[in-house]
This record gives structure tokens, C-alpha cells and sequence, in this order.
């Protein structure tokens, strides 16, 4: 369980490290990483506190890494939820190929 934790960790490090590079284009100064450092500690913790809930929070922090990761994408899952508000404020609904119409407008 120590090892899922730590690996979990460090993808976590890494998807922030990446991030911000990628994005930002310049390295992480050490502050930036005290807080995922910070709660993935305290998942450790819980986890030796409480060793029955240890698959629970191995599975919780990984969790978070995959919505880290989701948001790392280019056109991740943050994306789509813009797009879809966009389509929505603007009164029309989006059909599989991405084009818009206007709420009335029927299909064929």
C-alpha cells in the first residue's frame, strides 16, 4: 500500500511539474509543490492510521491524479464541459459533429 501511495505521488508531482512547464514555461519553484506534497502526506497518514480504509485511500488518490491528468490534456475533460456551456449559452444544442443549431431547428 506504501508503494501505491508514493507512485501516486510522484504521477501527481509529475502532472504538475508538466503543467506548468508545458503551460507556463518555466520550472516549479519549490512552494508549488508543498500542497500536493502536503495531501498526499496526509492520505499517507490516514492511511496508517486508519490501515482498514488503506485500499480506499490508495484508490482516492489516484483518483485525484486522474482528474489532474484529465485536466493536463490539450482538449481534456475541461474542454468539453466549456464547450458544452458555450452551446448552451448561446441557445443551441451541439450535434455529433460538433456543428451547432438553434433550439428550434429540427434534424432532416
Amino acid at each position: 500500500m506504501k508503494k501505491s501511495l508514493v507512485a501516486a505521488w510522484l504521477f501527481g508531482e509529475a502532472i504538475v511539474i508538466w503543467r506548468l512547464v508545458h503551460r507556463d514555461h518555466h520550472m516549479p519553484v519549490p512552494g508549488e509543490l508543498w500542497g500536493i506534497t502536503g495531501l498526499f502526506a496526509l492520505l499517507g497518514g490516514a492511511a496508517e492510521i486508519f490501515p482498514q480504509a488503506g485500499s480506499v485511500i490508495v484508490m482516492a488518490a489516484w483518483g485525484l491524479d486522474v482528474a489532474g491528468f484529465l485536466n493536463v490534456l490539450p482538449k481534456g475533460l475541461g474542454g468539453q464541459i466549456n464547450q458544452t456551456e458555450q452551446a448552451q449559452g448561446q441557445g443551441g444544442a451541439t450535434n455529433p459533429l460538433g456543428a451547432t443549431q438553434p433550439q428550434g431547428a429540427q434534424n432532416g
